[in-house]
């Protein structure tokens, strides 16, 4: 289970911390030595070391919260992958037919949800492997609508 800790809280408590920087990836803050292992922007997570235990950290906004909470996928985890509803809808138009060539960017289906017309896009470059739904379809939440392949 993860913990949620906000970074403006945690500094508000503190009163003073002196950060020394050792080398690119190593910190000295306070008396406590930090090595940084690896920082990957998309996935906003941060693996460090300190006392000889490497730790996972997850850095999100109130926006990443908020799309957490709602079973939203941030681009970088679609890359490539099936095409699934990110919420209850209906299918206006499907777009793309089997063995289409597509590009980042490019329509993939038209969703209606909650009054709104919402265009999903091919997060990457990719083939459409199979559509498995129809115009006028009443899709659920996560139902896969479109397979693709690399």
């Amino acid at each position: 289970m993860a913990t949620q800790i906000l970074l403006s809280e945690l500094l508000a408590e503190t009163t003073k911390n002196e950060i020394t920087k050792i080398t690119n990836s190593v910190f000295k803050i306070n008396d406590d030595v930090l090595e940084i292992l690896d920082v990957n922007f998309d996935t906003k997570t941060l693996k460090i070391r300190h006392n000889h235990s490497t730790h996972n950290i997850d850095f999100k906004s109130d926006l990443d919260l908020v799309l957490d909470k709602m079973g939203i996928k941030r681009s970088f985890e679609a890359i490539n992958t099936d095409v699934k509803a990110p919420m209850p809808g209906k299918v206006l138009d499907v777009v793309v037919n089997v063995g289409d060539e597509v590009k980042k960017g490019d329509a993939i289906l038209i969703l209606e949800a909650m009054k709104m017309e919402n265009v999903l896009k091919a997060e990457g470059d990719c083939i459409i492997k199979s559509v498995l739904v129809e115009n006028q379809q009443s899709v659920e939440k996560n139902q896969i609508l479109v397979e693709l392949e690399d």
